[in-house]
């Protein structure tokens, strides 16, 4: 009997060496910031099974080599960005969907958790999140003539990470440069 044992737990020292854990960093997206010497870098980092331990954008000076990660919150999943470039109002800015706000309450940010558009400097030093808290972005696209931002999406009223029959899509109408809703489309 104590021969089996000794034999068990050998084993299961063995299996617990085999799994070697260990993290992969990836840059997945590189996007030059036009009008600017900086480049962003989306940065991955990966676990042995190919789990996402954390994400991060950086912002690359090209000119000095200085970077600078973008901080949103503690945890967070990156899920696009694109800058946003009108000379004629005078706007430049690189807008991101994010999944920042643990809003179904687990402890962990996943995919049942809302999309924020957050504004982010092309220099990677200011942040403005621009919708609320359960607001969940489906998509956004910029009107150039007048500077506008339209975001379509939903209010998450109960929290469960689903868009729900009584949870009206709606259209929000926002100004690039002050960030502010002008309209709200029912």
């Amino acid at each position: 009997m104590k021969r089996y044992l000794l034999f068990l737990f050998c084993l299961a020292s063995f299996s617990m060496y085999g799994q070697v854990v260990f993290e992969l960093i990836s840059f997945n997206k590189l996007v030059d910031i036009k009008g600017s010497d900086h480049m962003i870098a989306l940065e991955v980092n990966t676990n042995s099974l190919g789990d996402i331990n954390s994400m991060s954008i950086i912002f690359i000076n090209t000119k000095t080599g200085e970077a600078k990660i973008a901080d949103f919150a503690k945890e967070y999943i990156i899920q696009d960005f694109k800058q946003v470039k009108i000379d004629s109002l005078g706007i430049n800015t690189v807008l991101a969907t994010v999944r920042m706000f643990d809003l179904d309450m687990n402890g962990r940010i996943n995919t049942k958790d809302p999309i924020t558009l957050v504004s982010l400097g092309v220099d990677g030093e200011t942040k403005d999140i621009i919708t609320s808290k359960n607001f969940s972005v489906r998509v956004w696209e910029v009107n150039e003539q007048n500077g506008t931002l339209v975001i379509s999406g939903y209010y998450d009223n109960d929290r469960n990470g689903r868009y729900d029959p009584y949870e009206k899509n709606e259209l929000l109408i926002y100004d690039l440069k002050t960030f502010k809703l002008l309209y709200k489309i029912k």
